[in-house]
């Protein structure tokens, strides 16, 4: 957690020392997440992963010097996979505080509708983790934030859309992120699990 706080103190930090004439706004967006593992070992993996649906929802700034912007976020961020072992689906649900930075490239500044395109970097804290299976009549779940690396981090890329409206900036987008860590603690026989999750969202900016 200490990680994120830093992250975040050094945004803040960042912005107060950016030029006073820069644009500022502030916003809300929330929408669903398609989450999956990128696995690899050095043995046969009896099982492969698929993606499981989550939410996303938190505040971000924008800070723009005419067509670019820096746009840091704070979400509440579910990723994780799920997987079928014969008749058994096996979840994991991993829910994160992730903070994005991003630089986002507006392509058209004029206009009502202004599409853009960006790329950066996040950070993220795992604040629990819980494993389940089921299959079909009889279910568990664990708790298994300790068997997992609190921390994450990665790649952020993505394309969308905003609707400039009086006084609100309405926006519409998608973006891939490419998890760099390892999200097992203690992996064995070489295991490696990367989140890799696809996001779409829907932003109110003011």
């Amino acid at each position: 957690m200490k990680k994120i706080v830093l992250v975040s103190l050094a945004v803040l930090l960042a912005f107060a020392a950016l030029p006073q004439t820069a644009a500022a706004g502030i916003g809300i967006k929330g929408g669903f997440s398609l989450a999956r593992f990128s696995a690899s070992t050095t043995e046969p993996m009896p099982i492969s992963f698929v993606n499981n649906a989550g939410v996303v929802a938190g505040v971000s700034a924008d800070l723009g010097f005419g067509p670019l912007s820096i746009q840091p976020e704070i979400l509440y961020a579910r990723m994780g996979a799920k997987a079928q072992v014969e008749s058994v689906e096996i979840k994991y649900l991993l829910d994160y505080i992730q903070v994005p930075v991003l630089l986002k490239l507006r392509v058209v500044q004029a206009g009502p509708v202004r599409p853009v395109i960006c790329a950066g970097g996040y950070g993220s804290w795992m604040i629990k983790g819980q494993g389940s299976s089921t299959n079909g009549v009889d279910s568990e779940s664990e708790d298994i934030t300790e068997y997992m690396n609190r921390f994450d981090y990665g790649f952020v890329g993505g394309a969308g859309v905003e609707f400039k409206l009086p006084g609100v900036r309405l926006s519409v987008e998608g973006r891939y992120n490419f998890g760099l860590a390892n999200v097992l603690k203690d992996p064995e026989n070489g295991s490696v699990l990367k989140n890799r999750t696809l996001m779409a969202l829907i932003g109110v900016g003011f």
